[in-house]
């Protein structure tokens, strides 16, 4: 029987065996390459490539989506049992989607739209494409931002004439070089650039650096004889990789003997057995991995072999959008793994984009698995029918993440909408729960939000820090609106009598606080108080006010917000609450940050002991750059810490523009004191 029959026979088997469902879960709906192959006991790449020749000539039926699917083009009635091998094959299977994190980094960016009808909320539609995993280059996450250098690259290695470049792919771990080497395999039979039948063998360094002659001997082959233990003839990766690529990962772990190998199997295309003396052909395009810098961990001879050198950014340096993406792209995959919808309330998606995650793309993916893990508790425990992801079950370092929510506006301000509505997964899609999305709906928010976090355990302080962010965003987004909207039509938006008082009350905050503001805050604060009026006029609820800190934090502007809140009730003849003098407060004080049209820039404080040497590098670096961001603050070795303290803490206050302060000195124990 031909290789391929077998492969056809075993898809019949496994179909016999557990007949393929087109329910949910995509799992079920046929079988990988891999749970053929054990089927039929032959080598996977061979199973594909007869797989998809199958599927050519119309006799089984090609699934598209990661890992690519096959099935019997007529269903098949089994009718005996289930046997253990499926239940293992089934347990491989699942390993399959879930064990490589840097897998799941790539997702189709531009997918097809879908709206998902759900029985209890309005929705939106939003793309995501179902099978978390990408098939090619141009479904890979980042394909035309953070990873367009480095897939332009892999390209190129590829097509090089006359079999391509060796590839080094450096980068830290869990940024997705398994998954780019892979691409670049699929890239290359694709373009015809190996033979059809051109193998993808991987080996990790890693697993066997403590025994350096096993891993040559994995790596070369072995003769009979070449070592005790060693009693046949055995072939190498080096020569199953032949015609094909050879991806090593963790390549700096190869002890450098086996680095010369691998320069004299590059330079000549022969090699020897570990033991032998006949030198034997191979060629192949090798790809390697690292960690580490490539100048130190690894032999300048071997390097030089490498011409192509590809870096992959870490998950810091990717766009938050990219992150957005390859958090949806994660949920979609345990939803597809689960069975169930899972609901991602916005908090949650918040601490997701923003928390600390030095593990990359791999442990972003943990995590996210990490929190449905719980979820699931929750929803067997409960027996519930849905999934709900909210800020009790997530951990405690993504919870953290929530701290820096400001960094959303500055971001995704184009998403800002779509970021606040309850995400939910299902086996097909993506839908958007926007709930109360308009301005008027401020105070309702305030509530809401004060009363879940003060729920999930966050102290106050946190709480009023999350808060204040929450009215920055707000009114940030109303700022958005007066920009892109013509001073003519404003007339159309806002009540003349709004209008009136808004200019009153900001040439009254003006005057008092001795501040020029920006032009729009009297346009901004219109169209706020108009959405108050219209929240008041739908009979709502008034909500005690939750910032208790804004009189200690702002105390001048608080007083100022008070007379105008007085001012503004009794013109307008409405019954605002008392949380509207906390909203006018954060309004007047952070009103150059949150309606300037440019990017507030970071702020700079060198403070130095020596006469002149602060004030010194301050000059001389505002002259070079333009600018005069940069403040200068001399100290002596008589003045005491409480004083230092207070006169770094005042140059820090004056230098800030909204973005933060970079402080520079010459002793830690003033950073301490700072913090």
């Amino acid at each position: 029987m031909q290789r391929k029959d077998r492969v056809f026979e075993a898809l019949r088997s496994l179909c016999t065996q557990r007949p393929t469902q087109g329910g949910v879960l995509r799992r079920y709906a046929g079988f990988s390459a891999e749970e053929v192959a054990e089927e039929a006991e032959v080598d996977r790449t061979n199973a594909s490539r007869d797989l998809n020749a199958l599927a050519q000539e119309g006799r089984i039926e090609r699934i598209p989506g990661r890992p690519v699917l096959f099935k019997l083009k007529a269903p098949v009635q089994g009718t005996g049992p289930l046997v253990t091998s499926d239940t293992r094959s089934g347990e491989k299977r699942t390993h399959a989607m879930l064990s490589s994190a840097e897998a799941q980094m790539a997702v189709a960016s531009q997918p097809r739209e879908r709206t998902i009808q759900l029985n209890h909320a309005p929705t939106v539609s939003a793309s995501v494409q179902v099978g978390a995993i990408a098939s090619d280059f141009e479904t890979l996450i980042g394909n035309h931002e953070g990873l367009k250098v480095a897939i332009q690259q892999a390209k190129a290695a590829i097509l090089y004439p006359p079999r391509g470049l060796h590839t080094l792919l450096h980068g830290p771990s869990g940024v997705g070089k398994t998954t780019v080497a892979r691409l670049m395999h699929t890239f290359a039979l694709e373009q015809h650039a190996l033979p059809k039948d051109a193998p993808f063998v991987s080996f990790n360094c890693a697993d066997y650096a403590g025994n350096p002659q096993l891993l040559m001997a994995h790596l070369f082959g072995v003769v009979r004889g070449a070592y005790t233990g060693a009693d046949h003839d055995r072939e190498g990766l080096v020569e199953q990789a032949n015609r094909g690529i050879l991806f090593l990962d963790e390549v700096h772990r190869l002890p450098p003997e086996g680095q010369e190998m691998l320069f004299y199997l590059m330079d000549r295309e022969r090699f020897r057995r570990m033991g032998d003396t006949k030198e034997r052909p191979a060629s192949l395009l090798l790809l390697a991995a690292t960690t580490e810098d490539p100048a130190v961990s690894l032999l300048p001879t071997f390097r030089r072999r490498i011409p192509m050198m590809i870096t992959l950014p870490g998950l810091h340096e990717r766009s938050m959008m990219e992150r957005y993406e390859l958090v949806r792209a994660f949920f979609t995959t345990e939803c597809s793994s689960i069975g169930a919808h899972i609901h991602v309330v916005s908090q949650v998606l918040h601490a997701f984009l923003l928390y600390d995650c030095p593990g990359n793309i791999g442990q972003l993916r943990t995590d996210v698995q990490l929190t449905c893990a719980r979820a699931y508790l929750e929803y067997r425990t409960n027996n519930l029918s849905e999934l709900h992801v909210h800020l009790d079950i997530l951990p405690d370092h993504i919870r953290r993440g929530l701290l820096r929510t400001a960094e959303l506006h500055r971001t995704l301000d184009p998403a800002l909408a779509r970021l606040e509505a309850t995400h939910v997964f299902t086996p097909t899609g993506l839908s958007l729960n926007n709930g109360p999305d308009s301005s008027h709906s401020l105070y309702d928010a305030i509530s809401h939000e004060l009363l879940t976090l003060r729920k999930n355990g966050l102290h106050d302080e946190e709480i009023n820090k999350l808060l204040h962010q929450d009215i920055q965003r707000y009114f940030q987004r109303f700022a958005y609106t007066v920009t892109q909207t013509r001073p003519d039509a404003m007339a159309h938006l806002v009540d003349e009598r709004v209008m009136t008082v808004s200019h009153t009350v900001t040439e009254y905050a003006a005057e008092q606080l001795q501040r020029t503001f920006p032009e729009k805050l009297s346009l901004v604060l219109a169209l706020h108080l108009s959405s108050a009026l219209e929240y008041l006029a739908q009979g709502r609820s008034q909500p005690v006010s939750p910032l208790q800190s804004m009189r200690l934090t702002y105390p001048i502007e608080y007083e100022v917000a008070r007379v105008a809140l007085l001012h503004i009730r009794s013109a307008l003849n409405a019954a605002l609450p008392e949380s509207e003098l906390d909203v006018l407060t954060i309004l007047f004080a952070n009103a150059d940050s949150l309606l300037s049209d440019t990017q507030a820039k970071v702020g700079i404080v060198v403070a130095a002991h020596g006469r002149g040497i602060a004030s010194g590098l301050a000059e001389l670096t505002n002259t070079l750059v333009g600018t005069n961001t940069i403040a200068a603050v001399e100290l002596s070795l008589e003045q005491s810490p409480e004083e230092l303290l207070a006169l770094v803490t005042r140059s820090v206050s004056e230098t800030d523009q909204g973005s933060g302060v970079l402080l520079l000195v010459d002793f830690t124990s003033l950073l301490s004191a700072c913090r």
